[in-house]
């Protein structure tokens, strides 16, 4: 019996929690399915193809370019996939359309962000409720965008919601030696002996690195220590890095700004806790995977970050809202050594009891074959 046949499209291979869920699926997938990760935009790419996937890059010279329509018409039409999963409004747009023509093979989209996003961006809201009519079904990482779909008329049956996967080389991993967190560390230009607090994720602003940066200076106001602050991650807006920079700089806090790390598990571990300070998200990979290193999190209570952050495993506060996030840092800041130790540590046991690797691949594999198995 021949393999059946998956193509998963995406914007770029750039760092993010999409892309880095998104190959670990095509990896995941393998030998039953012949997969293929297909992609148009490479100015930075980032993460790459897994052995045995097959990788194609769309040429596309604009978003107006007619031969990128031809490309796309071909990417969906049955003769060479039996089934397409697009992920992000974009992908989604671009084959949703290509395959409202004949002989074409079913498309399922996937949304990566809470709904809370759609009310600042508009745009992409109706992008993800247009193409989630279209589709075959969609997929989504955030309980709360099923229910915001559901509510504008996407039927239930046609919403999926699956977590994002604890990758195998943390739920396997061997714990960093000290001497590799103190060479990381000093690498990124901080002292081993003062370990950090860690934020990692883009610049931009529902990432709110300026409200952490803010909440963490009313915490040093307070009379508590405050350690570095070390922000890692894509600086494609630099205007809003600069922001973050001088208001740092306002604050008197050191605040130490880094392109992505590639190495984000040691990092993790070498860190004192990690921050997501975020307005909106769907299920966001820095908190499943700092979870499951067993490193303390704090993190706001948005998208499925309640989800994943349980009772006695990390510390929540409310979103957009510098006091409450200054209370949670606080409080995490003032956590003696065996008291971080016994919370990650709990939080390791939930992540790998929830989230590994083979039952959201196995969740998505069923969605594939329900998919396949009523084309009709």
């Amino acid at each position: 019996m021949a393999k059946r046949r998956l193509t998963l499209f995406i914007d770029s291979l750039a760092s993010g929690g999409a892309q880095t869920q998104i190959l670990r699926l095509a990896s995941g997938l393998l030998p039953e399915w012949q997969v293929r990760v297909a992609w148009y935009n490479d100015t930075a790419r980032f993460s790459q193809v897994p052995e045995g996937v097959e990788a194609v890059l769309l040429p596309r010279a604009s978003r107006h370019d007619p031969q990128f329509a031809r490309y796309l018409r071909r990417l969906v039409s049955a003769r060479s996939t039996d089934l397409v999963h697009a992920w992000l409004p974009a992908p989604s747009l671009y084959a949703t359309l290509a395959a409202l023509v004949p002989r074409s093979a079913p498309v399922i989209t996937a949304v990566r962000c809470s709904p809370s996003l759609f009310a600042n961006d508009v745009t992409q809201g109706r992008l993800t409720l247009a193409t989630s009519f279209l589709a075959r079904a969609t997929t989504s990482n955030s309980q709360d965008s099923i229910a915001w779909l559901n509510a504008r008329g996407v039927p239930a049956r046609k919403m999926h919601y699956i977590g994002n996967a604890l990758a195998p080389q943390i739920a396997d991993r061997v714990p960093s030696s000290q001497e590799a967190r103190a060479s990381l560390l000093a690498q990124l230009g901080l002292d081993p002996r003062e370990p950090p607090i860690v934020s990692l994720g883009r610049f931009d602003a529902y990432k709110n690195q300026d409200g952490l940066v803010r909440a963490l200076a009313r915490v040093r106001d307070r009379g508590t220590i405050v350690p570095p602050l070390l922000l890692a991650g894509s600086q494609d807006d630099h205007a809003r890095v600069s922001n973050v920079r001088r208001l740092a700089d306002e604050m008197r806090l050191r605040v130490h700004i880094v392109p992505a790390v590639t190495d984000v598990s040691t990092l993790l571990e070498a860190s004192r806790f990690s921050v997501l300070a975020s307005r909106s998200e769907g299920t966001p990979n820095v908190v499943l995977e700092a979870l499951g290193l067993g490193t303390l999190v704090v993190a706001t209570r948005v998208g499925q970050v309640p989800e994943l952050v349980q009772p006695g495993t990390g510390l929540l506060c409310a979103p957009d809202d510098d006091e409450a996030l200054a209370d949670a840092l606080d409080r995490a800041l003032n956590f003696s050594a065996a008291e971080a130790q016994q919370t990650g540590a709990r939080a390791r046991d939930d992540m790998l009891r929830r989230f590994s690797s083979d039952a959201i691949v196995g969740q998505y594999a069923t969605l594939y074959d329900a998919t396949l198995g009523n084309r009709g």
